[in-house]
């Protein structure tokens, strides 16, 4: 991989996680150290983000968290991928929750078969809405604007009373002690989904490992297949239970 486009992929990478560290890029990229250090001084001397002692921060870090809809706009082809892979294991008759997440929207996008679908989700629920085999439950809630999902304390209890086949769940971090995300209220709902299914796939992206978020939804103990774009290292798949599958996007079983 060139540099331009090593870069390119790590100001992408940054935008998201909001921190790197060169041990950080240099495991997302399989670099050497004095290879990162050089991207890391390339992006710095174009003005491009603030180097700091060890790693690089955003231009504007700490005025802002990226919301949904520009999570959306950054889409990748790797999501694409991962989103497709989701799709294939949803089943005819079966009843389902579906996260909040970029991800699964996408996978919301190319589904239409006849089960139901739970879901938080204001995106997922107008995406199912073109799709007429599907039955849809929206969670009753306040709508967080800038999330683009519904939370209230009814919309767990709602779930205490449903009996999940499977929860599709995203994460914005992933380490040995559990699964991630940005928002309180976010992963309180998920993690409720989660403990009424009897099955729950985790999609997320590789670099997920590098961990930055505060809300845990369950431990790695819960999740049956985990859904990415990378092989996994043994530190990685060490994480996961022996039971859990991890399935590479687009790889064939």
């Amino acid at each position: 991989m060139s540099q331009e486009k090593r870069v390119e992929l790590i100001k992408q990478l940054l935008e998201e996680k909001q921190e790197l560290t060169t041990r950080d890029i240099m495991s997302e990229f399989g670099v050497s150290q004095d290879t990162a250090r050089r991207d890391i001084v390339l992006l710095s001397r174009r003005g491009e983000v603030k180097r700091t002692h060890g790693g690089i921060l955003p231009l504007d870090f700490g005025n802002k968290v990226p919301n949904f809809q520009s999570r959306l706009s950054r889409f990748t082809k790797q999501k694409t991928k991962i989103a497709l892979e989701a799709a294939n294991y949803f089943q005819a008759h079966h009843v389902y929750f579906v996260d909040a997440s970029t991800i699964l929207l996408k996978t919301c996008q190319n589904i239409n078969l006849p089960m139901t679908i739970i879901t938080h989700s204001l995106d997922n629920c107008t995406a199912l809405a073109e799709e007429n085999k599907v039955t849809v439950k929206v969670l009753s809630g306040i709508l967080d604007h800038q999330n683009r999902f519904f939370y209230s304390t009814a919309a767990i209890s709602e779930l205490d009373n449903i009996a999940l086949d499977t929860a599709f769940i995203a994460a914005s971090g992933i380490d040995e002690h559990g699964i991630y995300l940005l928002n309180q209220e976010d992963a309180e709902i998920v993690g409720k989904a989660v403990e009424r299914a009897r099955r729950v796939i985790l999609v997320a992206e590789h670099h997920k490992f590098i961990n930055n978020s505060y809300y845990s939804i369950c431990s790695p103990e819960k999740i049956s297949v985990f859904i990415t774009d990378k092989v996994l290292s043994e530190r990685e798949r060490a994480i996961f239970p022996e039971s859990t599958k991890i399935q590479l996007a687009g790889e064939l079983d």
